[in-house]
């Protein structure tokens, strides 16, 4: 298919929810108090919704996905990796910064884009190597950045002679995954997929209208909230976690996935597409907590997410081109 094709009939449709979801909150005409009460629908109910719905009519493969998780958990370490070097010996930033910096260039917005751009592109065939990826992404991901900055905070405040509690790091982040509704979706999804049963006509039906909600208000929510970031704060960084994050890792998880793992063709597409989406709101929210980069962080979000229209229209074409 055409790029101008996917980007008319696929790409634009999607963004353009976001646009309109950014209007609406610049221009005051969606407050943020209703933002966060759409963002929690979308996180508590109509995600969830359509995660279990999808997972509980889906076969989930016997084995363990070792090449899926290698493709695309080890494309984040490699690029974050990358933009933590990059960032300490080019811009010359302090190891607290250079966190977050590489940490922009790994963490893609799972929900809020993610998620609706793979099941509208690629239909309920990508539920499971979806499901696959986002199983650990929250308590492998949050968990390493934690650590990290942890590990930095403290040798800023005792100069090196205070480390962070490794248990307690990760026990607080699985306490986080506990608490995680897309968590409880995921894992009764696949439960329940495998007991043989069918969802009853009237369970089915409310999940359905649920989930079919999803995807538009995370749209528009994910717009609403980018209006409260700006992309004039630390641009140079914002610049290097935009290229990192739209050309680098889509192509080291591809790498991976085609040459490493020899994924199959639909895993490798997901995993791949995700790795295009841009970079998370939880890039500025955990920048903003250890106040370390937060200015590169807020201007990652809104410049990845609009250089991102037209890197994943580039990157779905090629997706649905076999």
């Amino acid at each position: 298919m055409p790029m101008l094709d996917v980007a008319y009939s696929l790409v634009l449709p999607v963004f353009g929810v976001v646009v309109v979801g950014y209007v609406a909150a610049r221009f005051g005409w969606f407050s943020d108090s209703a933002t966060d009460g759409l963002d929690k629908f979308v996180f508590t109910f109509a995600i969830p919704a359509l995660l279990f719905r999808a997972l509980a009519n889906t076969d989930i493969p016997d084995t363990l996905p070792w090449g899926l998780w290698g493709s695309y958990y080890g494309g984040i370490l490699i690029v974050w990796a990358i933009g933590i070097a990059v960032a300490m010996a080019l811009l010359r930033r302090p190891f607290k910064d250079a966190i977050i910096i590489g940490f922009g260039g790994g963490f893609s917005n799972t929900v809020m884009l993610g998620i609706p751009i793979i099941l509208v592109a690629f239909g309920d065939e990508a539920s499971v190597p979806l499901f696959l990826i986002l199983a650990f992404h929250g308590l492998t991901v949050f968990t390493i950045c934690t650590f990290l900055l942890e590990m930095a905070q403290a040798a800023e405040r005792h100069d090196g002679t205070e480390r962070p509690d490794p248990k307690r790091i990760l026990l607080d982040s699985l306490k986080g995954m506990a608490r995680n509704p897309l968590i409880w979706a995921l894992g009764s999804g696949v439960i329940f997929g495998q007991t043989g049963l069918t969802l009853p006509g009237p369970v089915d039906g409310v999940l359905e209208k649920l989930g079919q909600a999803g995807i538009p208000c995370a749209l528009f929510a994910m717009g609403a909230t980018l209006s409260r970031y700006e992309i004039r704060r630390s641009v140079g960084a914002a610049s290097q976690i935009a290229v990192i994050k739209l050309g680098l890792h889509p192509l080291i998880v591809f790498a991976l996935g085609s040459y490493v793992f020899a994924l199959p063709v639909m895993w490798l597409k997901v995993a791949t597409v995700m790795a295009a989406v841009p970079s998370g709101v939880y890039t500025f929210i955990m920048a903003n907590r250890y106040q370390a980069a937060p200015g590169a962080a807020s201007s990652a979000v809104v410049l990845t997410t609009g250089l991102s229209l037209l890197t994943l229209s580039a990157v779905l074409t090629w997706a649905l081109s076999f």
